[in-house]
């Protein structure tokens, strides 16, 4: 299988898994097939009834693409469905811990590393990630559901409203609200919008601050591909791609050549010269391919490649890359930018 990065909707065939409506690049996606403060009660607990001095501005209704929702108090069980990341980001630094939320295979306990710290003991209960399983999730007793970073949602929508309220994206679609609204949204329903928006200036503060370490980045070009079969490389195009934006925090741009692909979002084996940039990045969902792509005369006579201005992510950090959320982009920052400083000193 093979994933084209692209920032709005999920995987939907194996020739061309869809994010965004266009080709989603990451490993983590063939896995699956594919902060403090006060947290949920636990999946076993029953919700306080009444009215407390916690529901302080509630009711509130909020504007969604799907539709008006109304949240009568302040949720106190609070279930995420769709993607495995970005909307139980946005609940976590709210200092709410999901009862329920996707599950990450491949990972440690099915719980992505950026997550786990936070968990504070609790074990939600883990559901399969781009599934809803209406009955499963009626017997969690939810009395809210982020459903943000669902492509099903659409389909899903009218049967979850059934059981408590749903809210989803400000955007045209799943995937296609950046982290920053997702974070203010969930927060806008949680009744924590301060601590939401002090979670996102922490995290935009960080970038500020890796642009102002590296002003000799801005400017400078990026590709990031997948590299899963000669047969099929797709790769970036849009810089307005959540992974392209999130290089871009760096100060780096999306190189012209990659760009001028436009909708045709793979690159031929004969054409492999077009993801020459600065900084060459690629995703390998295996040993095996990236040993392919590195024996191969093209791939390893890119400028870039040749000069070691290339470096390589791994599935969870391809993941953060293409399905950002509050919590992921700063775990993947932490991590990519020490090999782009080696590789752009």
């Amino acid at each position: 299988m093979s994933y084209a990065p692209n920032p709005s909707t999920a995987a939907s065939s194996p020739r061309r898994a869809r994010y965004r409506g266009r080709h989603l690049p990451v490993a983590a996606l063939a896995a699956v097939v594919i902060l403090t403060g006060c947290s949920s009660t636990s999946a076993g607990d029953a919700p306080s009834g009444g009215k407390t001095a916690a529901d302080a501005g509630f009711p509130r209704t909020l504007k969604t693409t799907l539709g008006d929702v109304t949240i009568a108090k302040k949720p106190q069980r609070v279930v995420t469905v769709g993607f495995p990341t970005g909307t139980a980001d946005a609940a976590l630094v709210s200092g709410v811990v999901p009862v329920a939320m996707p599950k990450a295979v491949g990972q440690p306990g099915d719980v992505e590393p950026w997550v786990s710290s936070l968990l504070g003991g609790t074990k939600p209960t883990l559901i399969e990630a781009n599934k809803v399983d209406i009955e499963q999730i009626a017997s969690l007793k939810p009395d809210l559901i982020l459903a943000g970073m669902h492509r099903g949602i659409p389909t899903d929508y009218e049967k979850l409203s059934k059981i408590a309220p749903v809210v989803t994206y400000e955007g045209k679609a799943a995937f296609q609200d950046t982290w920053q609204q997702q974070t203010a949204l969930a927060g806008k329903a949680l009744g924590t919008e301060e601590k939401a928006a002090a979670a996102v200036k922490k995290v935009e503060d960080k970038f500020t601050a890796i642009q102002a370490k590296h002003p000799g980045w801005k400017g400078r070009t990026f590709t990031f591909t997948q590299g899963a079969s000669l047969a099929q490389i797709p790769t970036v195009t849009d810089p307005n791609e959540a992974s392209a934006r999130l290089f871009s925090s760096f100060g780096l741009e999306l190189a012209p050549g990659v760009k001028a692909l436009g909708d045709k979002r793979e690159v031929s084996s004969e054409n492999l010269a077009v993801l020459n940039a600065d900084l060459v990045v690629m995703f390998f969902p295996s040993a095996e391919a990236q040993k392919t792509f590195e024996a191969n005369a093209a791939f390893s006579q890119i400028p870039a490649v040749k000069e070691g201005r290339y470096i390589t992510v791994d599935s969870s950090e391809a993941f953060a890359l293409i399905s950002p959320g509050v919590l992921n982009v700063e775990w993947a920052a932490d991590r990519i930018v020490p090999r782009i400083e080696k590789a752009l000193p």
